[in-house]
């Protein structure tokens, strides 16, 4: 069995949801967009999509 490094759109959507962050695809452009309220993101992959927003978007707080 093989692994692969990506994720699909509708897997992403859902795993994203809880933040309110959804992913389409770029139409002419390419790539892939991702939208929270105001803000958009667009980067080459799907995967590359979901980084960016978990290091640009994402705060985790820590438990003191």
């Amino acid at each position: 069995m093989a692994w692969s490094k990506s994720i699909s759109l509708d897997v992403a959507n859902k795993i994203f949801s809880a933040i309110s962050v959804t992913f389409e695809a770029g139409g002419e452009e390419g790539g892939y967009l991702a939208r929270h309220q105001t803000k958009c993101l667009r980067r080459p992959t799907l995967t590359a999509c979901c980084s960016a927003v978990l290091t640009e978007w994402v705060q985790v707080k820590e438990k003191i």
